[in-house]
């Protein structure tokens, strides 16, 4: 396995037209789209209720402060009870950027970070570079699958 950096992430996303504004260009890459975060972590032996308890308190935080932010579960590896998934659905890749600089987030990942041996990302869909970008600056391995096809259904009509 490999080590866990301090810093993680999750995020991804459901809705079109949910959350922030996007400019033109993002239109155009798709980055105005909804997205998926996975975020795959695995407890030291002994600190799963810590990451838990953190957990909890990182998702209520998420709730109330991140409207771009339209679908956050934890849930438990069932082959692994040291293994944890974040699924994160994003409204769009400002969204993610919003969510990178949440100083809940940030306090989060400092607080977990040791008691993990692993934490990692991996991106699905349509994405700007720039939040990618501002991704893997945390030092989190992070692996982005870019959409080749596919569709996002519009759920408010």
């Amino acid at each position: 396995m490999k080590r866990c950096p301090i810093v993680f992430l999750t995020a991804f996303l459901l809705f079109t037209g949910a959350g922030h504004a996007a400019s033109s260009e993002e239109d155009a890459s798709g980055a105005s789209k909804p997205f998926v975060l996975i975020a795959r972590l695995h407890a030291l032996p002994g600190q799963s209720s810590k990451v838990i308890a953190l957990s909890d308190a990182a998702d209520k935080a998420v709730k109330a402060s991140e409207p771009g932010m339209l679908l956050h579960t934890f849930d438990r590896d069932p082959n692994d009870a040291l293994g944890f998934v974040w699924t994160e659905v994003y409204a769009n890749s400002q969204a993610l950027e919003f969510h990178l600089q949440n100083p809940d987030l940030i306090k989060y990942l400092e607080e977990v970070g040791p008691f993990l041996d692993v934490f990692t990302v991996e991106l699905y869909g349509s994405v700007s570079d720039s939040a990618v970008t501002m991704l893997k600056a945390t030092g989190t391995p992070t692996k982005h699958y870019k959409t080749e096809l596919g569709y996002i259904r519009d759920l408010k009509q």
